[in-house]
């Protein structure tokens, strides 16, 4: 113990040769006896005897000030953890957890709650689509692996019947006709693709002010396309006529005749690249839906209706376990009771080694006492002359030293000590009886059905706050409607 160590440093050495030599017992001793002091009729001590006995108080009292004010220490440390644990503080820590758990709840419900609203709202948005575009059911929305891989067959279908086709009018033979072959079978995709995708969904669309762009776009890709399939039937028949023909010089002869195409391997590149580019445009116009946004508003709707059901899935995964969590600490007063009883004899083995301690250095100071007045005694006897005095066969009594009580910080101690053992030992019992009411709804608290009513609950709360918004909008459009012009 620390405090021991360092208040036994002011106390100096209880030892009978420390003692008679502080009060150097022998010279007055012998001193005394060239006088015959103290004289035969004395029954009072001397003064040696005497100065002997006030050091041996003086001793005497620096120990049990040592002794008191290390019980006292730990009777403070005894006073202070028992003023933290009380009812009060566990109640708080039930109520702490009770409301993280409500806390927690209440967190993922409202984002349940805005995952509801937000997927209300998009079916709505989606619904007012349909209504004002005169569309009566779901788009299909292709997925865009699926489109890629469209895409890409005919594209290498192409590639290898045009590089078939160009390996007899290239120079490089069949990697100089496949290299020309992937160029214009990407090309004839790219514009199929686009003149589905625009121009053509548009033509169909509510708003007629849409056809003044989108029909003569549209007309203008088909022609396009056309034209520039018979370009590259017109170029194979120049590369087969002449090799070292350029591609600028095939504008002027489509021009002049457009269907001038006599080989029937540069007509089947033709019409196949017609044909390519027709599947292109057909994939175009279904793969995000046949109307122009429908298939956006769609595929919105449904991301947000799929993150309520993911939303409810993670409920389930994370917020079990999450709850368990909080709920367990329930627990940890009874550990911090059981944790506290263990520190508890820590203390009990210092107060004893304490107790222990004083009474050791009792003995020692007695002893000291009994060795220092004997050796005064026997100096005075070996050299006087005369009957010593009759006190000399007995020894000084001082009571503290020779009939010591037990002390009394050491009594209170033990008896806090042992009603604090009492009290963790009761607490437990004691706190669950008193919060019988609050501990049932952390202990007993099913968790899977709380989850369940917190999902439904979320659920509601976002269709009313959706159908609140609702009526808010309908009211303000209906004052609108009725405000004078």
């Amino acid at each position: 113990m620390a405090s021991d160590r360092g208040t036994a440093g002011a106390i100096p050495p209880i030892t009978a040769h420390h003692l008679a030599e502080v009060v150097q017992a022998g010279h007055h001793g012998a001193r005394d006896a060239l006088d015959n002091q103290p004289p035969a009729s004395s029954a009072s001590p001397s003064q040696t005897e005497l100065t002997l006995l006030s050091r041996v108080i003086e001793l005497f009292t620096a120990i049990r000030q040592e002794a008191s004010a290390t019980l006292n220490g730990l009777g403070a440390e005894i006073a202070a953890r028992r003023e933290q644990f009380t009812q009060e503080r566990y109640e708080g820590r039930i109520r702490s957890i009770e409301a993280a758990m409500r806390a927690l709840l209440n967190r993922h419900g409202g984002e349940l709650e805005q995952r509801v609203y937000d997927a209300l709202k998009a079916k709505r948005e989606y619904e007012f689509f349909n209504y004002t575009h005169r569309r009566s059911a779901d788009p299909k929305v292709d997925k865009w692996q699926f489109i890629l891989l469209f895409l890409i067959v005919p594209l290498t279908l192409e590639s290898l019947l045009n590089g078939n086709f160009f390996a007899e009018a290239s120079e490089f033979g069949l990697v100089g006709g496949a290299a020309t072959a992937v160029i214009i079978s990407a090309l004839n995709i790219a514009l199929g693709f686009l003149t589905g995708l625009g121009p053509a969904r548009y033509c169909q669309h509510v708003r007629p002010s849409h056809l003044l762009w989108a029909l003569p776009a549209y007309v203008a890709l088909i022609v396009l396309i056309v034209m520039f399939n018979l370009a590259v039937g017109h170029y194979r028949e120049m590369l087969i006529a002449t090799p070292d023909a350029r591609s600028l010089q095939v504008l002027p002869r489509l021009m002049a005749d457009p269907f001038a195409i006599t080989e029937l391997k540069s007509a089947a590149l033709v019409i196949i690249g017609c044909l390519v580019a027709f599947a292109a445009a057909v994939k175009g116009y279904s793969a995000f839906g046949t109307y122009p946004g429908h298939g956006a508003a769609y595929q919105r709707w449904r991301q947000r209706w799929s993150a309520v059901e993911e939303e409810r899935r993670r409920l389930d995964a994370e917020l079990l376990p999450e709850l368990e969590t909080v709920r367990s600490r329930i627990d940890g007063f009874k550990e911090d009771c059981a944790r506290e009883s263990t520190r508890l004899q820590a203390v009990k083995a210092a107060a004893d080694e304490a107790r222990d301690l004083y009474g050791a250095r009792l003995t020692q100071l007695r002893t000291a006492k009994d060795a220092a007045l004997m050796q005064y005694r026997e100096a005075n006897l070996r050299v006087r002359t005369d009957i010593p005095p009759a006190y000399f066969s007995q020894n000084l009594n001082v009571s503290e030293i020779d009939q010591p009580v037990a002390l009394a910080e050491y009594a209170a101690l033990r008896a806090a000590i042992d009603d604090f053992e009492r009290q963790l030992a009761t607490m437990p019992a004691l706190v669950e009886a008193k919060l019988r009411e609050q501990l049932a709804l952390v202990r007993g608290l099913d968790l899977a059905g709380e989850i369940e009513r917190l999902k439904a609950r979320a659920a509601e709360a976002g269709r009313d706050a959706f159908e609140q918004d609702e009526a808010t909008r309908r009211q303000i459009r209906d004052e609108f409607a009725a405000a004078p012009r």
